[in-house]
């Protein structure tokens, strides 16, 4: 084993968005970071197997159903999927951003270790070492960044070769003709919008009462009818009892209102949630609930010099905010106070259209025993949205009744998740409607549904 004798102020365990933008704004600040990482590239989950992939081939997806719906825009196309085309489209995105990164953390002076898994030691004296390949390094603080796994429940028949996760369709190069997806959440959503743009036969099974259930229901309610309109079937309160391989048939037995049924497809993608890594010395050691480090708002765990951002902690699980998160630890180790309000994180889904949320719900506004108002503008009258010929989409806002201030917005509409950013500013500065009613939004443009949902909210605060 190789021991360096350089102490580094901070060694950060995870190459994803909450160890890299940690890396990077503590190195522009003056301390000496290393970076290590188990993949032989940078970017964690979201760039090689999560969002960046699954945003390319949504984004080709969308085409194709555009290419269908031309004639009603004047146009005579037709559209049909080149594989391996696509691929190689998914693949070239993620090498560039990629690339790109790499160049941007080289840049800022960070030494990197790829390709080897750490672990993580602290001795009784509190230095902390961190053993990476073959190479022992020692670091004032360490933050660990290593994010999370697909989780698999424990269903029979559940490791058969017609199981799949998100990594797998991610990192594959096959697109099967039919898909039975266990779980209806954000992963889930975004793969049945992807794959019914593409004409696939698709199944979603919920345990829940309903899909995206930890989001407004009007939200998960509207989805589900375009989703269902697409040609996607949709089982919620469902329960998954037996996984088989007929053959290399997929069979998926589930219990739905107390009556069995069976489903059949070419494979079975589970997304019913991701487990943390958690480095090697830490376990046993470090406070963890629910599968997850606990943290406290600075990011600090239970152990001495040990910090911990991202997926691996409790909390929403987004690129964007692990990345926020990362950051804020870094201002603090340099002595700085954090740059950003974690109160208010936007949470996208990147299905068609669009689905962004922010703050409060209607009933999370009642649980805090707030007295709210809302208003609802639907994208119908949306001289954009009209234009675009966009399937039912509208803004929801939430308003503090006793002081006008905003305090939540569902948005399903075209651009959702670039809109979405207007309305956490206002949300994290405490801005009232009437502030928000300042802005002159263009014309014709989706953002105007926006200025429909505040002026209908005004007429009643």
């Amino acid at each position: 084993m190789e021991n360096t004798d350089k102490i580094f102020d901070l060694i950060v365990i995870g190459g994803g968005p909450a160890g890299y933008s940690a890396a990077m704004t503590a190195s522009k600040l003056g301390l000496s970071v290393l970076i290590a990482d188990s993949r032989n590239v940078l970017g964690g989950t979201c760039l090689n197997r999560g969002c960046i992939p699954t945003k390319a081939l949504l984004h080709s997806s969308g085409l194709v159903r555009q290419l269908h719906s031309a004639s009603g825009f004047g146009v005579e196309a037709s559209a049909c999927v080149n594989e391996e085309k696509l691929f190689a489209y998914r693949d070239e995105t993620v090498r560039i951003l990629t690339a790109g990164l790499e160049q941007s953390v080289t840049a800022c002076k960070v030494t990197i270790v790829k390709g080897v898994a750490a672990s993580v030691n602290v001795s009784e004296d509190g230095t902390v070492t961190v053993l990476a390949g073959d190479t022992s390094y020692k670091a004032k603080d360490v933050l660990v960044a290593t994010g999370t796994e697909p989780a698999l429940p424990p269903v029979p028949g559940i490791d058969s070769g017609v199981v799949i996760t998100s990594n797998d369709l991610l990192e594959g190069n096959e697109l099967p003709d039919s898909l039975i997806i266990i779980g209806g959440g954000v992963i889930g959503c975004e793969f049945a919008s992807l794959y019914t743009d593409l004409g696939r036969k698709v199944t979603v099974i919920e345990a829940l009462p309903r899909i995206l259930a930890n989001m407004d229901k009007d939200v998960a309610r509207n989805l589900q009818m375009i989703l269902k309109n697409r040609g996607a079937e949709i089982f919620s309160g469902a329960m998954v009892t037996k996984i088989s391989d007929n053959g290399g048939t997929a069979e998926v037995i589930f219990n739905n209102g107390g009556e069995e049924k069976t489903v059949r497809a070419d494979k079975v993608l589970v997304a019913t949630g991701r487990r943390a890594v958690i480095p090697e010395g830490l376990e046993g050691k470090i406070e963890i609930s629910g599968g997850r480090i606990v943290t406290g708002a600075d990011g600090r765990t239970s152990m001495e010099h040990i910090y911990a951002a991202g997926d691996i902690t409790n909390g929403i699980q987004l690129a964007h905010k692990a990345s926020a998160e990362g950051e804020n630890i870094a201002m603090i180790l340099a002595g700085k106070a954090p740059i950003h309000d974690m109160s208010c994180i936007p949470a996208c889904v990147y299905s068609s259209p669009e689905i962004a949320c922010a703050g409060m719900t209607e009933n999370d506004s009642k649980e805090e025993g707030i007295t709210a108002v809302t208003a609802r503008a639907v994208t119908n009258a949306n001289a954009r949205s009209v234009i675009t010929r966009e399937e039912r989409g509208f803004v929801k806002l939430v308003a503090d009744k006793e002081t006008g201030i905003l305090i939540g917005a569902q948005l399903m509409c075209a651009n959702a998740s670039d809109i979405i950013g207007e309305l956490v500013t206002a949300i994290a500065n405490k801005l009232s409607i009437e502030d928000c009613l300042k802005s002159v939004r263009p014309h014709p443009s989706y953002e105007e549904t926006v200025g429909a949902a505040l002026e209908e909210l005004m007429r009643k605060i």
